[in-house]
Protein backbone atom coordinates (compact mmCIF):
# COMPACT_ATOMS: atom_id res chain seq x y z
CA UNK A 1 0.00 0.00 0.00
CA UNK A 2 1.47 3.68 -1.05
CA UNK A 3 0.58 6.42 0.75
CA UNK A 4 1.36 9.48 -0.18
CA UNK A 5 2.49 11.24 2.92
CA UNK A 6 5.13 8.24 3.02
CA UNK A 7 7.28 8.78 0.22
CA UNK A 8 9.66 10.60 1.36
CA UNK A 9 10.43 8.23 4.07
CA UNK A 10 10.66 5.50 0.93
CA UNK A 11 13.02 7.97 -0.75
CA UNK A 12 14.95 9.01 2.26
CA UNK A 13 15.02 5.15 3.21
CA UNK A 14 16.42 4.04 -0.80
CA UNK A 15 19.13 6.92 -0.49
CA UNK A 16 20.41 5.32 2.75
CA UNK A 17 20.65 1.85 1.43
CA UNK A 18 22.53 3.25 -1.83
CA UNK A 19 24.63 5.53 -0.05
CA UNK A 20 25.97 2.49 2.12
CA UNK A 21 25.98 0.13 -0.47
CA UNK A 22 28.44 2.99 -2.58
CA UNK A 23 31.19 2.55 0.35
CA UNK A 24 31.35 -1.17 0.03
CA UNK A 25 33.96 -0.68 -2.88
CA UNK A 26 35.82 2.49 -1.36
CA UNK A 27 36.84 0.71 2.10
CA UNK A 28 36.16 -2.79 1.47
CA UNK A 29 34.24 -2.76 4.35
CA UNK A 30 30.53 -3.68 5.16
CA UNK A 31 29.77 -2.62 8.36
CA UNK A 32 28.61 1.06 7.46
CA UNK A 33 26.57 -0.78 4.84
CA UNK A 34 25.16 -2.78 7.29
CA UNK A 35 24.02 0.04 9.82
CA UNK A 36 22.68 2.19 6.68
CA UNK A 37 20.70 -0.89 5.49
CA UNK A 38 18.85 -1.30 8.62
CA UNK A 39 18.26 2.26 8.71
CA UNK A 40 17.26 2.31 5.26
CA UNK A 41 14.44 -1.00 5.85
CA UNK A 42 13.12 0.84 8.68
CA UNK A 43 12.33 4.09 7.26
CA UNK A 44 11.47 2.09 3.80
CA UNK A 45 8.68 -0.13 5.56
CA UNK A 46 7.62 2.40 8.23
CA UNK A 47 3.49 3.25 8.61
CA UNK A 48 4.26 6.52 10.11
CA UNK A 49 5.70 9.37 8.94
CA UNK A 50 9.37 9.52 10.12
CA UNK A 51 10.61 12.42 8.26
CA UNK A 52 9.16 15.77 9.08
CA UNK A 53 9.27 19.29 7.19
Amino acid sequence: MLRRDLIKNKIYGMVFIVLGALTIPIEWDATFFLFTLMLGILLFVSRENCIMN
